[in-house]
């Protein structure tokens, strides 16, 4: 690469207004890069001259050129600067570093979420009343921190109780805790055909029985899952209503309600994890407010805060408190009360909202990438971090997951979330793992050009 090109003296057109002034900087070049305002091994300005043209720290701009260093968008040669870097270069470095492009892990977009905590651990740090929170606590959680998340957690059309609702380490820890609840060895749970790995890790490890329930194109089909019950001895089911995993589907209240009703006709205990339910600025009503005596109300912050941000809620019936608190305190004895701590502060400060909205804007500019390269992909009621792509009739989806993972891009391989040994005709796709929107875009063009073209003959997904 030659580097005597004349110094380009870039400026951004536009700053962001919100969030880390660094990532503006870096959302900005990215974008230019994108649109071909800079070119192939054009040179940037020092750090200094555009911390100065920008008002800005060059500790700030230093940053953002680190980070675009990292993401593979430009280079930097001492004593010569800086310079943007040939984007086949770019994606052979990146795929070098980081292996096969990730669009199996369901995980957020990179955002704000790293600058807000920081800010709000060090606050904790440095605070005096720091010692109250590396005490014993209730298994259950803290009292104070518990009224403040369930008054978070209700709105009109779901009101959720401090005593009923148990802090948790993660959806994941929920869901275990609510099963033990309600199952043992042995014991039948209805699901639906397709439905969370991470469920199904769970019932595998309890000794299980997973008994498949057809779907539509609002998730489980509520005569299949009368049929269910009458065929089989089932009495716990497990759904997720909102954004449904892998297919991202959604229930309407109707069908919801039909849930509920054969709920208590077949005497169904229900464990609703809802813990895509943040997307929609309007949560939809939960199936726990239509059947609150039978449901188990699973939430998590990990999905909408970080995935390491390991705090999820367990919102039980009446009867069940007692229960679940020796269960607490059988497995974890409480939550880290540093976690639910600083989800009260961010309740309080109003980050937590800026966050949501942050998580719904990318979903929505992901997601639109994810229908210009695929227009036939069902469109959602309102953007989730994952679609649901259709297969051609002469694709198989396992053939598809070997035949991407062969062009170096990781999808959701159909063994993950089938239940019983059936084709799904679809896979999931998920969207925030990739760097940026440009990253993006490539990957997701690999894979229909992969469509393209015919199929081989593939037994299955290592």
């Amino acid at each position: 690469m030659s580097l005597d090109k004349t110094f380009s003296g870039w400026l951004p057109r536009q700053l962001a207004s919100e969030g880390p002034r660094y990532l503006a900087v870096l959302n900005a070049l990215e974008q230019d890069i994108a649109e071909g305002r800079l070119a192939d091994c054009d040179r940037l300005p020092t750090q200094r001259d555009l911390a100065r043209e920008l008002g800005l720290s060059v500790g700030t701009v230093s940053k953002a050129y680190h980070k675009a260093e990292q993401r593979g968008m430009v280079s930097s040669h001492i004593g010569q600067g800086t310079f943007v870097r040939r984007r086949s270069a770019a994606r052979a470095e990146v795929a070098e570093r980081h292996g096969p492009g990730n669009l199996e892990l369901n995980a957020p977009a990179e955002g704000n979420e790293t600058q807000t905590l920081s800010a709000l651990f060090g606050e904790m740090i440095g605070e005096r009343d720091l010692a109250p929170l590396l005490r014993y606590h209730p298994h259950a959680g803290s009292p104070r921190h518990r009224e403040i998340i369930a008054a978070s957690l209700s709105d009109s059309s779901f009101t959720v109780e401090p005593a009923q609702m148990f802090l948790c380490n993660g959806a994941q820890h929920a869901i275990d805790i609510a099963l033990r609840l309600v199952a043992k060895p042995g014991d039948s749970v209805l699901v639906d055909a397709f439905t969370y790995s991470g469920f199904k890790a769970i019932a595998a490890a309890s000794h299980l029985n997973l008994v498949p329930v057809q779907m539509d194109e609002e998730g489980m089909d509520p005569e299949a899952l009368k049929q269910a019950c009458n065929g089989s001895s089932a009495r716990v089911l497990y759904c997720m209503p909102t954004l449904q995993s892998p297919t991202a589907c959604t229930m309407t209240v109707a069908r919801r309600w039909r849930i509920a009703e054969l709920a208590e006709e077949f005497d169904l205990a229900i464990i609703e994890d809802d813990v895509h339910g943040f997307f929609f600025p309007e949560r939809p009503v939960p199936i726990a407010s239509l059947a609150p005596a039978r449901t188990f109300y699973v939430m998590s912050y990990s999905k909408c805060v970080a995935p390491g941000f390991r705090l999820g809620t367990l919102t039980v019936p009446m009867a069940f408190i007692g229960q679940a608190e020796l269960l607490l305190h059988a497995s974890v004895w409480f939550v880290a009360p540093m976690l639910s701590e600083t989800v009260v502060r961010l309740i309080e400060n109003g980050k937590l909202e800026e966050l949501l909205r942050e998580r719904r804007r990318q979903a929505l500019e992901r997601y639109r990438v994810f229908l210009d390269v695929f227009p036939e992909a069902a469109k959602l009621q309102f953007p989730a971090s994952y679609g649901w792509l259709p297969l051609p009739k002469e694709w198989k989806a396992n053939q598809f997951a070997a035949a991407a993972r062969g062009r170096g891009i990781l999808v959701t391989p159909p063994i993950a979330s089938a239940v019983v040994e059936v084709d799904p005709g679809a896979i999931r796709i998920c969207l925030g793992a990739p760097n940026d929107l440009i990253e993006l875009s490539d990957a997701l063009q690999t894979l229909c050009d992969i469509l393209a073209r015919q199929p081989v003959n593939v037994v299955s997904v290592a």
